[in-house]
């Protein structure tokens, strides 16, 4: 320490250095891991009737639907009994075992469940938190590397806003951009006989997947979601019997 003219004492260059820099005083946080609940299918090994099944939608998907230059994908159900987090969690897997550089997007921003089958270490910030907050960019929401080839925006809910974030310009601008950086977007989306956010996805991928529950989804709530989604001018590739 040294005195200057008015008899106040100054820090010395030595005592300076000692000083913490603002990154010093930050705390960082911890890089998150992910782990697969024993639901995804597709990761626990070869063999069983599950992965088999998600292995030849897969191999449909790719030779029907990438083949032709479609990139996004809804996956819908007209109630929870379908269990669309299922289907578009290991489709979306299966889809990365291949190669294919895949995201997938969890729109359930009421009940989500995508969490649930892959569960980061800890929080992160998810699909809400950058449609309700402009200030939250796009790239905080995308977990990148979760898996090989594997990109996941976790739904950040619940939210009773769902409805009106994803039919704003900022989801669509979301999936503008993502539409240019992956080969496929896989959407999970919440029940139709609950909410429209599905019907609002599905606009925007422009192409459905239905999925139904084995003795729990009923005929005509499938016939009344296939529909819709035509009457809003989406293309259903097909129907999926979910019997998991």
């Amino acid at each position: 320490m040294s005195d200057n003219q008015d008899g106040q004492l100054l820090d010395s260059p030595a005592d300076s250095e000692k000083q913490p820099t603002v990154s010093e005083t930050i705390p960082t946080l911890p890089e998150v891991q992910y782990h697969l609940s024993d639901q995804v299918v597709v990761s626990v090994g070869a063999g069983s009737p599950e992965g088999e099944s998600m292995g030849a939608l897969r191999t449909q998907l790719m030779s029907q639907h990438l083949k032709e230059g479609r990139r996004a994908l809804a996956i819908c159900s007209p109630s929870k009994a379908g269990r669309t987090s299922f289907i578009a969690v290991n489709l979306a897997v299966a889809l990365t075992q291949a190669g294919v550089r895949t995201l997938l997007i969890d729109t359930n921003m009421r009940a989500p469940k995508v969490q649930s089958y892959i569960v980061p270490s800890r929080p992160v910030r998810g699909l809400a938190d950058c449609l309700e907050d402009a200030a939250v960019e796009f790239g905080e929401v995308i977990q990148d590397d979760v898996l090989p080839s594997l990109s996941v925006v976790f739904a950040g809910g619940p939210t009773d806003k769902a409805q009106e974030l994803l039919a704003g310009p900022r989801f669509k601008s979301l999936v503008d951009l993502c539409m240019r950086e992956y080969d496929m977007i896989i959407f999970d989306t919440a029940p139709t006989n609950a909410c429209a956010d599905a019907q609002i996805v599905a606009m925007l991928a422009r192409y459905g997947l239905v999925v139904a529950r084995k003795n729990l989804s009923y005929v005509n709530d499938i016939k009344t979601l296939i529909a819709d989604m035509r009457a809003n001018r989406v293309e259903v590739i097909g129907t999926v019997i979910n019997e998991a």
